[in-house]
């Protein structure tokens, strides 16, 4: 249950492997990398409810936690993921005060929202009775707001006010084409950088988490000295291609 609290409370920027693949035995070969913790993304991934439910398993016995992005709007898929066994939640174009209450409704136990009970399948994973696991999961559940777009920014304060947020994700590509009115993202880029680096203050000065997408190291890099928590580096569609590129390439004689 504690596994993303605790891992957030350590010093350092813990990096998370983020995925769109359904197979959990890859899940597996990810969690063994030095990544801190696994996302499973099913807004522009291909994660399925199915899919997270066996991937959330597959990852469990690594010790490291798991997070799921829900797709824009579907707040009724937050509960499964939850009582799949998730250790967090990130919810992608949280704009104003409303999407984030439905957010919140759906996410945290009484007084807080109203999650249906029912994680005996999460509980069990992580080794908890049903009531251990809902007098823990409020506190220790991190459930992330988005902040990718012009008027998610101009809300960032009340979003952040509201009980049961328990921080704000930045989505720098989405965040840019807002902005710019420019299709083709310039994550980080000069015209939304200055926004990017009041959201770490926003966030800590109410006790709450800013975490960040990060396309590679050089934004883990640049997310960690504006003062980000944690960080999210690209997607496993990535790291294929690159370790198929690299080691194809070391084949000296190939041509």
């Amino acid at each position: 249950m504690k596994r993303m609290t605790n891992l957030l409370a350590k010093d350092g920027v813990p990096v998370s492997a983020w995925s769109a693949q359904q197979d959990p035995f890859y899940l597996q070969l990810l969690a063994r990398t030095n990544a801190d913790f696994i996302t499973l993304d099913m807004q522009h991934g291909m994660q399925t409810e199915n899919s997270v439910i066996r991937g959330i398993a597959a990852v469990m016995p690594s010790g490291k936690p798991t997070m799921v992005r829900i797709p824009v709007g579907r707040f009724d898929l937050v509960s499964r993921a939850l009582d799949a066994g998730a250790h967090g939640i990130i919810a992608p174009m949280i704009n104003n005060l409303d999407d984030a209450k439905a957010l919140v409704s759906a996410a945290k136990y009484i007084p807080v929202g109203d999650r249906s009970f029912g994680p005996t399948h999460g509980a069990g994973l992580m080794g908890l009775t049903n009531p251990e696991y809902v007098t823990q999961a409020n506190d220790h559940i991190p459930i992330m707001a988005m902040i990718e777009t012009a008027e998610a920014v101009s809300n960032m304060d009340v979003i952040l006010d509201l009980d049961g947020i328990d921080g704000i994700f930045l989505g720098p590509g989405d965040l840019s084409i807002s902005i710019r009115q420019n299709v083709v993202p310039d994550p980080y880029g000069p015209d939304t950088i200055d926004i990017i680096k009041t959201m770490p203050e926003a966030a800590h000065k109410r006790g709450k988490y800013a975490f960040a997408w990060c396309a590679g190291p050089e934004h883990v890099d640049l997310a960690t000295e504006i003062g980000f928590d944690c960080c999210f580096m690209g997607h496993d569609i990535a790291y294929l291609q690159r370790g198929i590129d690299t080691m194809l390439g070391e084949i000296k004689t190939r041509k």
